[in-house]
């Protein structure tokens, strides 16, 4: 684990200085309690609340403006910040990034309209697309209003939706929990208990709208609870703890049965070994497109995985057949074809019956061999022996960047094994990398040993 929280920030502005940030007006503020004990508990749940904001509607990308600072330096740091809106989020906040509604009725989500530029679906909703709503909306204040009775109400620091341009008009009045207004107007109802008003209006101030109850059920605070143990092992988490069951929701073995990427520029040489994960088709569409002649190494950290990948190639299966083979095995099979925008990057590949071709080809004219192999902590030796003497294409796909990858290793540690990966690679006769960094950049490049034997 890293030193502490000045550490991991000075690690994850290193690693992601050079991202383009796509709406530069939006800020996405992750504050550290100053007492806070750094310890292996809270580093992950540093790591989570930073992923989980640092890019797109579920988490998956990049390109949004995260900020870090201590509680106490919020408002500071607020008054001298050039954005309009920020979310602001305590460490230990996570989010559930898989919702779906029916509601469509937010202005920016009809009809696929761009949102940070970048097409989501209109059914998706998450913590970031309420902020996103948020920003539409035109509100002063959306945070977790406590008014207890008889006592100063505050604003809990868990999390903050903020107008920064319409709190500067205020001439920036104190977010602290240390800072409470002691007159003040609220609704007569309560999300829950009897001090969580639907909105509360500080003498001379503007209306504060609480998170309604939808936008609760979709993420989760930690409050520094004894969390150690499970973060060291996350399959003891209890999912009975709604804490767990908001980040868990995507903690989950999965085979997907299409691409979540698509299929990327490849370069204008011969290959003679091709390393690809599992899911998808990326790599027939690779082994149709490349100048490749040679071996096919399909590899993945879940046998099962494994075992479904052989049974699909073996039986070429056509897309009715897919559907069947789904329904008839035990396993968590993810059909993302419906989901945009998988499709479209699917469908850039090739129709379904292309893609069966593809890997008719795969299968027929070149040896296809099967390796239960987690690229975050490989057999480098085994590795090293594969790639020795040959013209390597290698396919990482966003494995060091995923969900999974983040639950169970730290930030550090997922930037040390990649750059082992790369330099492991480099011992071929010649390599072609393409695959996501820890912080969800892609790369694409030629790979070469920085170590002579």
């Amino acid at each position: 684990m890293v030193e502490g929280f000045e550490k991991f920030v000075s690690l994850w502005k290193s690693e992601t200085k050079d991202i383009k940030i796509k709406n530069p007006d939006l800020l996405f503020l992750v504050v550290y309690p100053d007492k806070l004990e750094w310890e292996f508990s809270i580093e992950k749940q540093c790591q989570t609340t930073t992923l989980m904001v640092s890019g797109g509607a579920t988490g998956a990308s990049t390109g949004q403006e995260v900020q870090f600072c201590y509680r106490s330096e919020v408002n500071d740091f607020l008054k001298v910040c050039k954005h309009t809106h920020a979310m602001i989020v305590s460490v230990g906040m996570v989010f559930d990034m898989t919702c779906v509604t029916n509601d469509v009725s937010a202005k920016w989500r009809n009809n696929f309209v761009e949102a940070e530029n970048r097409k989501v679906q209109p059914n998706q909703l998450t913590p970031i697309t309420d902020f996103y709503d948020f920003v539409e909306s035109g509100e002063y204040i959306k945070a977790h209003i406590i008014a207890k009775t008889e006592k100063d109400a505050f604003l809990h620091h868990q999390h903050i939706n903020l107008n920064v341009d319409m709190w500067k008009t205020l001439d920036c009045p104190p977010l602290d929990e240390r800072y409470a207004w002691g007159s003040y107007d609220r609704s007569k109802d309560n999300f829950h208990d009897d001090y969580t008003p639907f909105w509360l209006t500080p003498k001379g101030g503007k209306k504060i709208q609480n998170f309604t109850h939808e936008e609760r059920t979709r993420k989760s605070f930690s409050y520094y609870r004894d969390y150690d143990e499970v973060w060291k092992n996350l399959d003891i988490a209890d999912l009975d703890d709604f804490y767990f069951s908001r980040y868990m929701t995507r903690i989950q073995e999965s085979f997907y049965l299409f691409n979540t990427e698509s299929l990327k520029r490849v370069p204008d040489s011969k290959f003679d070994l091709i390393f690809s994960p599992t899911a998808g088709y990326s790599a027939e569409a690779c082994v149709d497109k490349l100048d490749f002649s040679g071996e096919v190494v399909l590899y993945d950290y879940v046998q099962q995985n494994i075992d479904i990948k052989k049974m699909i190639v073996d039986f070429n299966m056509s897309l009715e057949e897919l559907y069947i083979f789904r329904k008839t095995i035990d396993e968590n099979i993810v059909d993302n074809v419906g989901n945009f925008p998988a499709t479209q990057r699917t469908v850039g590949m090739g129709s379904h019956e292309e893609l069966m071709k593809m890997q008719e080809k795969m299968r027929d004219e070149h040896e296809v061999n099967y390796w239960l192999m987690n690229i975050i902590e490989p057999d480098y030796t085994a590795l090293l022996n594969k790639i020795r003497g040959k013209d390597v294409f290698f396919d990482a796909s966003n494995i060091f960047s995923y969900h999974m990858s983040h639950a169970y290793h730290t930030l550090e540690e997922l930037i040390l094994s990649y750059e082992r990966l790369h330099e492991i690679l480099g011992y071929a006769n010649s390599c072609w990398f393409q695959g996501t960094k820890p912080t969800k950049q892609w790369e694409r490049k030629w790979l070469t040993s920085s170590v002579l034997e």
